[in-house]
């Protein structure tokens, strides 16, 4: 029995040449888009994976759990909020307690989630990240992944405990309205596209800061991965607009938010630690930060049971505090905007009229590790003026360089 040929029709023939062609032009014109392309595709299938919510490496909105939210009666314009400590504090307060009065370096993050990922930006409104991560319904170990328990736990995030990031809210709240004015989504196709940021992104060390240029928000991610062979250098930094991120910022230089080490009239973070120490405050039980980002100048947190005496001067500026003295388990987070130097932060443990105590004096190093002792804020500065050249000027962080209220306006 002879085998028939397969005839095509020239019709046919026509039909499947047109068709190849048209498919060889559609690859030609996706071959551009054929990373976002992917990238969409393989966020889709998390999307089917990964659909169980990762309470422990998760934060939510936290503004509910405000206690206290005080405004200080003096004419500075500082804020008091007191609230329970959360696992996180309580865990890491050691940690951060430790380098809270050393000047960061400019290549140190901050675990932001220990600071509730709250930042002030006006008088009387407050900024929160909160983000979701999943897990995926079957578990399987993630390319990479180590059980090293010695590793550094910055190292720990993304794929190497097997979630995805699968939202980034931001929130600004109204402590005068008492309730949330803008609440946004930053996670949008731009994101998406840069999926490997989903899957490597440190989201506790996010942080907001300003573009100087444009004018305009931006959000930093520093990326980490164990796994040499995915690990991508960072951070990664976007503007933030009405859409969510979308765009590389013109402006980056200020993305460190407890770097700045002096303000007018204070003295160098170390420098008043030392003094705190000298004036009965047992510096286990604060925390004092300059900002250079956001609009209060100084963090301050104190653990209630670390709280002062009755008579100190602290509760003439937020009477509501007093009644949390000796309470366990909460901590007052100052953020410190307007006072007249650092002096008048010491003052604050206090009673009243007290002066600042320098003891036998103070002894700070100099830039040529010169030590000196001083008996006054203004003795320290004597000290210092050697050392107002150019690069001590550059560090003092102008008003219109801080995050502004306006600046999330989005239109």
């Amino acid at each position: 029995m002879k085998k028939q040929k397969l005839k095509i029709s020239t019709q046919s023939k026509v039909i499947i040449i047109t068709i190849v062609l048209a498919l060889i032009l559609l690859c030609n014109v996706l071959a551009p888009y054929k990373e976002y392309i992917a990238g969409q595709i393989l966020f889709a299938k998390d999307k089917l994976i990964y659909v169980k919510t990762d309470e422990e490496h998760s934060f939510k909105p936290t503004w509910n759990k405000m206690e206290l939210v005080e405004k200080s009666t003096t004419p500075d314009d500082s804020v008091c909020i007191v609230s329970d400590m959360t696992k996180e504090q309580k865990k890491e307060w050691k940690i951060n307690n430790k380098y809270s009065f050393k000047e960061f370096s400019d290549t140190d993050y901050v675990n932001m989630k220990f600071f509730n990922h709250i930042q002030r930006i006006s008088s009387n409104q407050f900024l929160q990240i909160s983000y979701t991560y999943k897990k995926p319904f079957l578990f399987a170990k993630p390319v990479g992944y180590r059980k090293d328990k010695e590793i550094n736990e910055i190292e720990d995030f993304g794929e190497n405990f097997g979630s995805r990031l699968t939202s980034i809210k931001l929130q600004i709240y109204d402590i005068n309205k008492r309730k949330v004015t803008n609440d946004r989504e930053l996670i949008n196709t731009r994101l998406v596209s840069d999926r490997y940021v989903l899957l490597y992104g440190a989201a506790k060390e996010i942080v907001i800061s300003k573009d100087r240029i444009e004018n305009k928000p931006f959000f930093v991610i520093p990326l980490c991965s164990i796994n040499e062979e995915h690990f991508i250098g960072g951070p990664y930094r976007r503007t933030i607009d009405k859409n969510g991120i979308y765009d590389y910022p013109s402006d980056y230089t200020n993305i460190y938010c407890f770097y700045s080490n002096r303000h007018t009239n204070w003295m160098d973070i170390e420098s008043l630690g030392n003094l705190l120490k000298q004036n009965g405050v047992d510096l286990k039980g604060v925390m004092c930060l300059y900002n250079s980002i956001d609009y209060n100048d100084v963090n301050f947190l104190i653990k209630t049971e670390s709280l002062p005496q009755k008579d100190a001067y602290l509760y003439k500026v937020y009477p509501g505090l007093k009644k949390y003295r000796g309470k366990k388990g909460k901590v007052a987070k100052i953020y410190l905007k307007g006072l007249k130097s650092s002096d008048e932060l010491v003052s604050y443990f206090l009673p009243e009229g007290q002066n600042v105590n320098y003891g036998d004096g103070i002894e700070i190093e100099l830039k040529d590790k010169k030590k000196v002792k001083i008996n006054s804020l203004e003795e320290y500065f004597d000290s210092i003026a050697q050392e107002k050249n150019d690069s001590y000027e550059e560090r003092e962080v102008k008003e219109e360089n801080r995050l502004s209220a306006d600046l999330f306006d989005f239109k």
